[in-house]
């Protein structure tokens, strides 16, 4: 009888929490639906003529003119992962934690929002208004723009309270107790990581895939224009922009196909000598690696005084003449710079890769009378193909992200023959202010990298015996 009167005792009380799990996941829907339907009212006073503008919040969101805006999509995104966990009805305090984190962000997101006295989203619409009454000021008239988010923008905060408090977690018996610290505790290490995943990859990456379809100078309100940055990059040939994003993701394959050869095969020629256990390798090992801990503008430097055709000092030893940083001669120094700055950690997990194949095997060879180069092929490489696998795609997407090394040693020198693409994205975006177009060929040079990263993935695991 007591059996059964706790069996049931715990079905109800399951019952309960997965009830109380989909209400809360209800009430962080109603606060996404009711944050997009919210908007704030803007007003000021300039030489007596005062102006009043409305803006939607998802339209301020997208502003990209206020550092407390940041908070907004970290809410938003804390809410989605709410859903994630309230919606199954068996993780409520995970849940009840990111509605926590939400509630907090929009909080901060609408209060601080409010003090600011100057912002540009809210600035451009009152500086029209202004215009259409007549008024002449300049930007530094304009002292204080009083902002107020309308009840729906509160109502939508109170939804996701109340999410909080409908998936607050049970803390009336120890088992409760323990069973909170062991669905929380993992989100204890991933928390700070999450926070700024979100903060500084997530949410950079939306507003960057936004932007490429936006006319935007930085400064001003980005203005939505489809697809004609995409146009005009692609199709229009007679446009400078068209020309420098053939030339600049042509440059940045070739550096790809030039240098990720040799940032695979050198270190693992360096692992596989350090693995004999010569003499002096724990010396050898660590010069190899102190590269790696040098900044890319510190190596980049440091090479380019060596080889530079006046006064480097390995020009004047080797009594060279050649000038290193123009083509031809500058794809080879772009590739010897790359390789010897990340060779180092690379090697490090050929090492460890190394160290776990099992000495039994080249015992077993050697017994069957198999030579150093069939180990290698039949032992070694199988051994080692996910830590081949995983610094292949790595240093791919590395290398297609190149900027710092031909910034420096060439930059836009001889006719940019050197120049990648991410050169003309800075240059274009920050020197020229036209980021838009800065944002579209960012984001097709991502398409790029993520359609080579897939069929990498593909054909290698394709390849794996056990796949």
């Amino acid at each position: 009888m007591n059996k059964s009167k706790d069996a049931t005792r715990v079905a109800n009380t399951s019952g309960q929490d997965a009830l109380r799990s989909r209400v809360a996941a209800c009430f962080v829907l109603a606060f996404l639906a009711l944050l997009c339907l919210s908007s704030v009212t803007a007003a000021t006073t300039v030489k007596d003529t005062t102006v009043t503008t409305v803006m939607s919040v998802p339209k301020l969101i997208f502003s990209l003119s206020s550092a407390s805006i940041i908070l907004a999509p970290l809410s938003i995104a804390a809410a989605v992962i709410a859903i994630f966990f309230l919606a199954g009805g068996k993780q409520r305090n995970v849940g009840a934690l990111f509605a926590a984190v939400s509630f907090l962000a929009c909080l901060g997101f609408l209060l601080f929002f409010m003090q600011e006295k100057s912002n540009n989203a809210l600035y451009t619409p009152i500086s029209d208004l202004l215009k259409e009454q007549g008024v002449k000021f300049k930007k530094r008239d304009v002292k204080e723009i009083n902002a107020v988010f309308d009840g729906t923008a509160w109502v939508a905060l109170a939804a996701i309270g109340a999410a909080v408090c409908a998936a607050f977690p049970a803390l009336k018996t120890e088992q409760d107790r323990r069973r909170l610290g062991r669905e929380l505790k993992p989100f204890a290490y991933i928390g700070p990581h999450l926070f700024f995943f979100i903060v500084f990859f997530i949410t950079p990456a939306i507003y960057g895939i936004y932007a490429a379809f936006t006319k935007w100078d930085l400064y001003t309100e980005p203005v939505f224009n489809g697809l004609e940055n995409f146009r005009t990059i692609l199709l229009d040939s007679g446009n400078t922009y068209y020309k420098q994003l053939r030339n600049g993701l042509w440059n940045t394959v070739k550096f790809v196909i030039y240098s990720v050869p040799f940032c695979i095969l050198i270190p693992l020629t360096l692992a596989i000598a350090l693995h004999t256990r010569c003499r002096g390798n724990k010396l050898f090992q660590a010069m190899y690696y102190l590269p790696s801990l040098m900044s890319i503008t510190t190596t980049t430097l440091t090479w380019r005084y060596f080889f530079n055709i006046d006064y480097g000092i390995m020009n004047k030893f080797l009594g060279s003449t050649a000038n290193w940083f123009r083509p031809p001669h500058s794809w080879i120094m772009l590739v010897v710079v790359t390789v010897w700055w990340c060779a180092g950690g690379t090697m490090v997990i050929y090492q460890s890769a190394l160290a776990s194949i099992p000495q039994d095997h080249f015992e077993a060879a050697s017994v069957d009378g198999a030579n150093a180069w069939q180990k290698f092929l039949h032992i070694t490489l199988p051994g080692m193909r996910y830590p081949l696998m995983y610094t292949l795609v790595m240093s791919v997407v590395a290398q297609f992200n190149i900027y710092g090394q031909p910034d420096i040693l060439t930059g836009f020198a001889y006719q940019e023959a050197n120049a990648v693409l991410l050169m003309y994205v800075y240059e274009n975006s920050v020197k020229k202010q036209v980021a838009g177009i800065s944002a579209a060929m960012a984001l097709i040079l991502g398409l790029c990298i993520m359609v080579v990263s897939f069929v990498q993935m593909r054909v290698l695991r394709s390849n794996t015996p056990d796949s």
